[in-house]
């Protein structure tokens, strides 16, 4: 096995780690009418890929892949699959044999629509908000596709880029070439102005699809910060941070979220909570209990049946057992499961994305969820408008 191969398996153990007046009130209880955000949206999504463009003779083509409502009603067609990956399609091409079959999980995200042969399936024409999605240290942008969809299938275009610079195959060459907050937020750009041009072209799905001028930005971990760093762009009105870094300048005025889990420790709850308290409102903290640092992504469940690269590393001494310890936070069979996880994640990913987007980020309160919406889980919610 490579010494490249042999990073790979060592960096996935830290898979999206943080490397890298108002007063503020605890809102009330409501059962006020709130749509089922948790759940699937009116939508069916497909998924298609755009190029971003080189990002350099070591780290190659620069890629994003992305989760938009499709035209589900068009006839002719009665073959229909749903999007999936195996772990090892995350991996660049040359290491794609490393991993072993046992340890090579599939992803199957319910919600979506392709075609018979894989093919993308033509977006549903309409002036959807743009959502850019930034991933963590070692992460991947296929790894949230579970989440991503469920977002997508509430309105949304859902961008997620590759950020190569802090991916695995950089983090297994020793951070070369190296990322930077600059080079993050204009990649996250980058990739708004590549679908923006991909939806003004009648040869592309995506055409006719998407609002450019209604666009909003997400990230987890290392990704919170890109996320934070975009809104100094005009072009972008709100942010949310999913156990995020905190921005790399002065926090931008404009709606913000924080989404963060209790049992987290690579970005703890106190961390999360400092960032909230230094921005400047309208602004909400959502705090999850009983889930860790990776509980956002896809292969958090083959982690929990002892698949995935994190597994393969640990079995074969390639980790230590801090950094294994790390890799599968919130991924334990003793954890609570991911998908109790991500319906709540995705309520208030939603919830923020139609309040902020129209504008009423000021004046709504942040709901508590209604009794048996997450059975056994606790969320507190804290906001200051």
């Amino acid at each position: 096995m490579t010494k490249v191969a042999l990073g790979v398996l060592t960096c996935i153990a830290v898979l999206a780690s943080a490397c890298g007046g108002s007063t503020t009130s605890t809102a009330p209880t409501t059962t006020a009418s709130t749509a089922h955000y948790e759940q699937l949206g009116p939508h069916q999504v497909s998924v298609t890929t755009l190029d971003l463009g080189s990002a350099g003779p070591i780290l190659g083509e620069r890629s994003a892949t992305v989760y938009y409502p499709a035209n589900s009603r068009l006839p002719g067609n009665d073959c229909r699959g749903v999007f999936q990956y195996t772990e090892a399609q995350t991996l660049p091409a040359s290491l794609q044999s490393i991993l072993p079959s046992q340890y090579n999980t599939t992803q199957i995200v319910p919600g979506t629509l392709l075609g018979c042969n894989g093919d993308p399936w033509p977006a549903q024409r309409g002036h959807f908000p743009v959502v850019l999605f930034s991933h963590g240290f070692g992460g991947e942008r296929l790894y949230y596709s579970n989440l991503l969809t469920g977002i997508a299938s509430w309105g949304y275009v859902v961008v997620s880029a590759d950020y190569l610079e802090r991916g695995l195959a950089s983090q297994a060459l020793k951070g070369v070439p190296k990322p930077s907050p600059a080079l993050d937020r204009s990649i996250m750009l980058r990739s708004l102005a590549v679908v923006t041009k991909a939806a003004s072209s009648s040869s592309s799905v995506l055409f006719g699809s998407l609002n450019p001028r209604s666009v909003a930005a997400v990230g987890h971990s290392a990704g919170g910060r890109t996320a934070f760093d975009a809104l100094t762009s005009p072009r972008i009105s709100t942010a949310i941070g999913w156990a995020p870094v905190g921005p790399a300048g002065p926090p931008a005025s404009k709606p913000t979220m924080i989404i963060g889990a209790t049992k987290d420790t690579a970005v703890p709850a106190a961390t999360v909570a400092a960032t909230y308290k230094s921005f400047p409102p309208p602004k909400s903290l959502i705090e999850i209990g009983g889930f860790g640092h990776n509980t956002y992504t896809d292969i958090c469940v083959g982690i929990r049946q002892g698949g995935g690269l994190i597994n393969f590393a640990v079995a074969n001494h390639f980790t230590t057992p801090q950094l294994a310890a790390l890799g599968i936070n919130g991924c334990q069979a003793s954890d609570l499961s991911p998908k109790r996880f991500w319906p709540v994640v995705q309520y208030y990913t939603v919830f923020q994305l139609k309040t902020a987007l129209a504008g009423r980020s000021s004046s709504t309160v942040v709901p508590r969820p209604a009794p048996g919406t997450f059975p056994g889980v606790k969320v507190a919610v804290t906001q200051a408008r």
